[in-house]
């Protein structure tokens, strides 16, 4: 399963970029892309801009920012 990061302003055809990609499940590892990063960095740096993100998988459902992380608890983090 593939998550993706938009931020405000963003749209659902930017997913396309890696930016925006956060990464895939497979095989108990999480596969991380660039969008992973970004979130991280800002969770880190600007965690007052975390009301402005949206995650969402392949199949189009929300997540929240904790059950994003919840979903990849326990998995490897590559």
């Amino acid at each position: 399963m593939t998550f993706y990061i938009l931020m405000k302003g963003d749209t659902e055809k930017d997913v396309i970029n890696s930016t925006n990609t956060l990464g895939e499940i497979s095989f108990n590892t999480f596969h991380t892309e660039d969008g992973f990063k970004i979130l991280m960095n800002i969770v880190e740096k600007y965690p007052d801009k975390l009301e402005e993100i949206s995650i969402f998988d392949q199949k189009m459902r929300d997540y929240t920012i904790e059950e994003f992380l919840d979903k990849i608890k326990g998995l490897k983090i590559k």
